[in-house]
């Protein structure tokens, strides 16, 4: 039988640790506009709403672009347990069946990073998106429920 090497086994006993000290860390998810966008606060029961593409339209009637991050990041899975409360294979199949009832017309964007979706939605004036708090550069931050992330109460945060 053979051994796998140190290096091998250090490697996979120390991902998952990492992936669960990201959720330790408290990350607050914020979630974002382009500056041009009039809306400066959401419930949360509307940001639901949009996530979901319930609400597909912005108060001045314009389509919502809604932004969404790859699987595995630290803010995806933030979003995932405390606006869509469900997996990502759960979302997938409830991306489908809104596909095929013909509710949305494609699979919602996906970027890899905070970044990314910053850098999107800076520049397409009706994108909405979520990213990590502490990465927020050229957009607007959207108060959810009357609070901005890092203030107590706040429900995008990861603890």
């Amino acid at each position: 039988m053979k051994i796998p090497n140190r290096s091998a086994v250090l490697f996979a006993l120390l991902v998952p640790l990492a992936s669960a000290s990201n959720a330790a860390i408290g990350l607050d998810v914020a979630i974002i506009v382009n500056t041009a966008n009039p809306t400066t606060s959401i419930s949360s029961r509307e940001l639901e709403k949009i996530l979901k593409q319930d609400k597909q339209n912005w108060e001045d009637g314009k389509k919502i672009l809604l932004v969404l991050q790859e699987t595995g990041t630290a803010e995806k899975e933030v979003v995932l347990n405390k606006v869509y409360k469900m997996q990502e294979a759960e979302l997938k199949k409830f991306w489908l069946s809104k596909m095929f009832r013909g509710e949305i017309a494609s699979f919602p964007k996906t970027l890899s990073s905070s970044g990314s979706v910053s850098q999107f939605v800076g520049k397409v004036p009706n994108a909405i998106g979520f990213v990590d708090a502490s990465l927020v550069s050229g957009v607007k931050v959207v108060k959810v429920d009357g609070k901005l992330p890092g203030e107590a109460g706040y429900p995008l945060a990861s603890k």
